[in-house]
């Protein structure tokens, strides 16, 4: 089948879905692309392809035309990357980005290299979906209306009437059109601006009472039934099991027929490490087992010689801190670099998983397996993250490398409610949110339903002696109302 024809680049509807093309190296723009900015991407941007793909990145989140001059051989730039290093060797803003920049470099742009530009979304969307070629758009749906399918962030487009298949749907073989009507849920006006979020990654300030879990079933149910997102392209994160089980209870009307993906960060790690093989969970008995056999240590009445170990090997695995360090740090446990290493090789050995072994063999795994990483990513292709501030540096970095290159993360949680921090939880991931997903937009809840105004002034006035923190500004629920 040849490519279907590609529209005018000046025909009514490209300029609002922002798409870009991709040249050979000297090839001149096609006509309305004339103005556009000019990205080169050689060797030496693949060889440090941050900077340009940040650029890409922006282009692509706020819809800009731009012209991606591909001089380095596409083969090299696409290639998955992996790395051995451990997970505590690296940023809490690790990225692919080579990675990242092939995705950004293809998502929402025209191939012109050949001359003709051509729209490779439109033509998958015929060989795979079976829609119709259309003169006037991308596709022809089944019942005849010309639609377009679009590269860029999934999520109504401003001022744009005409029916729109995301190349996310295409890539499951569906001809989804985009649906964009409002939340149906009765929310309030703070409330409503945070779940009608339209697109790209998103911070949801939320403080105690203001009905935070409401908001992320809200979001979760507009996603799946006024914008027709396929259910297992979303993810939504609890911080435990009884707030997972409470986002399942409220989200029961999704059930029929649609399967809702609802997980703890520890069940989304162990799916990902049964990716590669079977395993049993065990619990502190038998890492006690596995530490006898490891540690030589004083028996000491009244004290447990194996529980600053339990400690360390937490600190190391869900704080990212490398093992000599902690070791230093603590004072109280010997030879731990050479005791991690012995201790996960002998659960290696025997198929266990303990619980924080879950986390951190899944981000061996994500940083190792590219192909683990893609089946990961795709679930992860809209992820919904309850008790952002709670997030440890591992659980971050499983954030992230499961959002994949398009971060479409949507975080509820508030910085002045961190409890974990004995983990490395620190306010500072939900506070520095557009360091992890750049061009995040910011939504507060402002409404204390829960507290009388007295109490809310109170604690506002406490609160506001936290030096690192979002500034906000909370009223009780009672003053709204009156």
């Amino acid at each position: 089948m040849p490519p279907p024809a590609v529209p005018s680049a000046s025909a009514p509807g490209l300029d609002a879905l922002g798409r870009g093309v991709v040249v050979r190296e000297g090839q001149a723009a096609p006509p309305g692309w004339d103005a556009a900015p000019r990205l080169r991407i050689d060797d030496a941007v693949v060889a440090d392809p941050g900077p340009v793909a940040d650029v890409l990145h922006h282009a692509w989140l706020t819809r800009q035309r731009v012209v991606i001059e591909l001089v380095a051989g596409n083969d090299v730039v696409r290639e998955p990357e992996a790395t051995d290093l451990a997970p505590y060797l690296l940023p809490r803003d690790f990225a692919f980005s080579r990675e990242r920049l092939h995705w950004l470099t293809w998502a929402n742009t025209y191939d012109a290299r050949g001359g003709q530009p051509v729209w490779w979304h439109g033509v998958l969307a015929q060989r795979r979906c079976g829609a119709g070629a259309s003169d006037v758009a991308d596709i022809v749906l089944a019942d005849d209306r010309h639609a377009w399918v679009d590269g860029g962030p999934r999520g109504p487009v401003e001022a744009f009437a005409d029916p729109i298949v995301h190349r996310e749907s295409v890539g499951l073989g569906r001809l989804t059109v985009l649906g964009t009507a409002a939340p149906a849920d009765e929310l309030a006006p703070d409330q409503l601006a945070a779940v009608a979020h339209r697109s790209g990654p998103a911070r949801v300030i939320a403080p105690a009472g203001s009905g935070k879990t409401r908001v992320l079933t809200a979001r979760l149910r507009h996603l799946i039934r006024d914008r027709n997102v396929e259910p297992e392209l979303i993810t939504a994160l609890a911080y435990n099991t009884r707030a997972a089980a409470e986002m399942r209870e409220r989200t029961a009307d999704l059930a029929a027929g649609r399967r809702v993906n609802i997980r703890t960060l520890h069940s989304l790690a162990l799916w990902i490490c049964r990716m590669e093989r079977q395993r049993q969970i065990i619990g502190e008995r038998e890492q006690r087992e596995i530490l006898d056999q490891l540690v030589s240590t004083a028996r000491i009445p009244n004290q447990d010689p194996y529980q600053p170990y339990l400690e360390a090997l937490g600190e190391v695995r869900l704080g990212l801190v490398d093992p000599a360090t902690v070791e230093v740090q603590r004072g109280d446990v010997d030879d731990l670099p050479d005791v991690f290493d012995r201790y996960r090789a002998e659960l290696d050995r025997r198929g266990w998983l303990d619980f924080d072994e879950q986390i951190f063999r899944a981000l061996e795994l994500l940083l190792t397996d590219a192909d683990i990483r893609r089946r990961a990513q795709l679930a992860g292709t809209h992820l919904l993250v309850d008790e952002f501030q709670d997030l440890t540096p591992a659980f971050l970095l499983l954030v992230r490398l499961v959002a994949g290159p398009s971060q479409q993360v949507f975080g509820v949680g508030d910085d002045d409610q961190t409890i974990y921090s004995y983990a490395g939880a620190t306010p500072d991931h939900l506070v520095d949110f557009d360091r992890w997903f750049p061009g995040a937009a910011h939504h507060a809840l402002e409404v204390n339903y829960r507290c009388p105004p007295g109490v809310v002034v109170a604690v506002t006035r406490l609160l506001s002696h936290n030096r690192h923190r979002v500034d906000k500004s909370i009223r009780s629920g009672a003053e709204v109302a009156s």
